[in-house]
């Protein structure tokens, strides 16, 4: 069991600043810098947790994309890895067709919709506790540096969830067991499978090749 979600939001704008935020509450600490956001968050989580987990706060960052788009990339060891799942994202984003079918879907509570930057080995448990239960978690893998994977995680009940392409339910693939990875769904999922082959689907429903699709 890892330790409590922690979001670090580089805001751009005429007052750049960081918000700091539990997932699945609203943001809690504005601060310029992101090592005061940091601190600052830190202090809040100390005083409402009833114990500190002793492997302290999952850290992640997000940075604006565009349109209510964000990319969260987790401050861990394979830091050069998730950036490398992000690039691809920006890529894959040039084309406006994927761009809409983002900001389409529900916004999380900080708002916006989330893209997570996952690398291969990153468990789903981990992916789970990163939705905040009411808005949308975009799950992106860079299969190859120009190919990207990707499925959107919305709320249970959500209007636009089963029409939505790429949105997909978790046990509809039989993946809700905590040894799972984001290796299996990738390779559970159809088109996953066609990438793999290296040939796509003609309308795909759980990825995005840039360039390609409907």
């Amino acid at each position: 069991m890892s330790g409590p979600h922690v979001v670090h939001r580089c805001v751009i704008g005429p007052e750049p600043r960081w918000e700091g935020y539990l997932v699945g509450h609203e943001a809690v600490v504005t601060a310029r810098s992101l090592p005061r956001v940091r601190r600052d968050l830190e202090k809040i989580l100390v005083d409402r947790l009833a114990e500190w987990p002793s492997e302290g706060p999952v850290e992640h960052t997000e940075h604006d994309l565009g349109d209510g788009v964000w990319v969260r990339e987790s401050l861990d060891e394979h830091t050069l890895r998730r950036a490398r799942t992000t690039r691809v994202v920006l890529d894959a984003l040039a084309d406006s067709r994927l761009r809409e079918q983002l900001t389409a879907l529900p916004g999380t509570l900080p708002g916006g919709v989330v893209v997570l930057s996952t690398v291969s080995g990153d468990t789903l448990d981990w992916i789970r506790d990163q939705h905040d239960g009411y808005g949308t978690l975009v799950v992106a893998n860079a299969l190859t540096n120009h190919r990207l994977w990707w499925n959107a995680l919305t709320p249970p009940g959500s209007g636009n969830t089963t029409a939505s392409p790429g949105a997909v339910s978790l046990t509809d693939l039989e993946l809700s067991t905590a040894e799972g990875s984001i290796d299996e769904w990738i390779a559970a999922s159809e088109c996953g499978r066609a990438i793999v082959a290296d040939t796509l689907p003609t309308e795909p429903t759980t990825g995005w090749t840039p360039g390609e699709g409907n």
